[in-house]
């Protein structure tokens, strides 16, 4: 069974909204694979995803201050950085 760009969106959106707080090597893991694969990402689940970020920054759903928050900031950044280059 071939999976669509939207099934792959969706399943993204709940893998990170799964590894949102988690302290562990699962955050790391699921963002790279989605980064690998951004192209199977449609514009409105790029757009979720950067929400869920905004999210997570006012709720501190970092995890770690220390460890985790800085994979989030990247993680948002390249998100940002996507969603440009699709609208250039």
């Amino acid at each position: 069974m071939k999976i669509t760009d939207e099934d792959f969106g969706i399943l993204a959106v709940c893998a990170i909204r799964y590894c949102q707080g988690r302290m562990s090597y699962m955050p790391g893991l699921v963002r790279g694979i989605i980064q690998c694969h951004i192209e199977g990402v449609t514009d409105k689940d790029l757009q979720i995803l950067i929400n869920d970020c905004e999210y997570q920054s006012n709720m501190q759903l970092w995890g770690d201050g220390q460890i985790d928050k800085q994979g989030w900031l990247e993680w948002k950044d390249f998100l940002i950085k996507e969603q440009n280059r699709r609208k250039a």
